[in-house]
């Protein structure tokens, strides 16, 4: 079955380059990880257990085929995705009645008025248009993107970038679904008015000199044509209830003092919520949750380049859980040296956190031994975790307030080549969290082999 898909997809693909084109461009990625070496050692409560040493690879290791096709002010774009294993378990589309597709986006964009406005469609991957900027070091960005695959690929906007204004441009979109038949569909929810005007996605920019400031809003956030699991729970199918709504700015400060790229970012997220009164009832309210985040990067000569990133998080009362608040904050640096007349880049990576609630009931792991944010209505918890790669996670205590912290080092080797590179690293992580009288702690390493090249 999966090789069906895949020469289907093959052939999408070639059609798809059609003959009145006036550029056709293909591209092809692999992104895999193996470990060479896996272990943890564990002291909860005392009893201390190791587990025994192994091998394994990333899931999420992926392999892309990409075309994107452009005619005139027109331009399509499909690709096709596969895990590591050869699957296409992450991209579950509700569209096609729930089943894994290999097709992770295909969409088209279609320019007016040379440019100065676009309309955008289709499905995309982790999209943000431009409208938001990543830090330096973290590998995953806090701001929700405008169409994503974890919580909505599809995505129908217009984008007005007005050429009176040099630098300006607005988008505003909803996540309109594929629907079967004629589209004439009364009893599909989702994509009514009344559920879709609380659905809609605005985003600004503004660039003035070397600087760039970016904002955004969302009512609401909804787990909109995804199947997380591949089960088709309620909740995925209605894709009619808000997780939280969503409010950011940034500052884009690129050659600051010549040498220093830095991006400044605030993030406000609320959400419906509840809590326990004294008297016994249940009292509903908005609960908050903010974000600042600092990167930088200089380069310091033409071979060295220092990196840093804090990201500081507060989550106010009940947004996590019921009766609980949330302080994290994570730090990490990354020093990257290209060694003269070589194409070897040798580096280290160092990163810590803190974080404390008010319960211990902040944080939650789950079947696969991961232990990430509490609440899947959170949404936090595809960013914030107890560890770094998931790599150590000590065991977690829960009945009174709670504090967690970490350290995490990562010395690298990594080889160039013209299109891609080899990087082989050392990762050690240390974990703890501790109540006034119990404490619990990991200790876990791993020796990860990187292989990452397009073409």
């Amino acid at each position: 079955m999966k090789l069906n898909k895949l020469i289907f997809g093959a052939a999408a693909l070639v059609l798809g380059a059609g003959a009145f084109a006036q550029s056709v461009t293909f591209h092809a990625g692999i992104d895999y990880t193996v470990w060479g070496l896996s272990q943890a050692s564990y002291n909860s409560d005392g009893e201390k257990d190791s587990t025994d040493p192994s091998a394994g690879y990333d899931p999420d290791g992926k392999m892309t085929v990409d075309v994107s096709v452009k005619a005139s002010s027109f331009e399509f774009n499909l690709g096709l995705y596969f895990n590591a294993d050869g699957g296409d378990e992450e991209y579950y589309d509700y569209s096609d009645g729930g089943k894994g597709t290999p097709f992770y986006k295909g969409n088209m964009k279609v320019g007016f008025f040379n440019d100065q406005l676009n309309v955008y469609t289709g499905k995309f991957d982790d999209f943000n248009g431009g409208y938001f900027a990543k830090g330096a070091v973290l590998p995953k960005q806090y701001v929700t993107n405008l169409a994503d695959k974890n919580y909505g690929p599809y995505l129908t906007g217009l984008e007005l970038a007005p050429s009176a204004i040099s630098g300006l441009k607005f988008f505003a979109g909803f996540p309109i679904l594929p629907i079967r038949g004629n589209g004439i569909q009364a009893d599909k929810e989702y994509n009514q008015w009344k559920y879709l005007g609380k659905k809609i996605k605005l985003a600004a920019s503004y660039q003035l000199a070397d600087m760039t400031f970016n904002a955004g809003f969302r009512p609401g956030t909804y787990y909109d044509g995804v199947d997380l699991d591949g089960t088709m729970t309620t909740a995925t199918e209605t894709f009619t209830k808000s997780m939280f709504g969503e409010l950011y700015l940034q500052s884009v400060m690129p050659n600051l003092a010549d040498t220093v790229n830095l991006i400044v970012t605030y993030d406000m997220r609320y959400r419906d919520s509840e809590y326990d009164t004294i008297r016994g009832t249940t009292k509903e309210h908005k609960a908050f949750a903010h974000m600042f985040d600092i990167s930088g990067e200089a380069a310091l000569n033409e071979a060295f380049t220092l990196s840093a990133q804090d990201r500081f998080i507060y989550a106010g009362d009940d947004y996590v859980k019921s009766d609980e608040k949330l302080v994290y904050n994570v730090l990490a640096l990354k020093g990257d040296y290209a060694l003269p007349g070589t194409q070897i880049n040798v580096g280290l990576g160092l990163a810590g956190f803190l974080a404390a609630d008010a319960m211990g009931t902040a944080f939650a792991t789950n079947s696969n031994g991961v232990t990430k944010i509490n609440n899947e209505n959170f949404a936090m918890n595809k960013d914030i975790a107890l560890t770094f790669n998931d790599l150590a996670t000590a065991s977690l205590l829960g009945g009174k307030s709670t504090t967690y912290l970490g350290a995490y080092v990562k010395p690298y080797f990594k080889y160039n080549f013209s299109n891609g590179a080899i990087t082989i690293a050392y990762e050690l992580a240390a974990t703890r969290v501790f109540t006034s009288d119990v404490t619990n702690t990991c200790l876990a390493h791993r020796i990860p082999v990187g292989i990452k090249f397009e073409f």
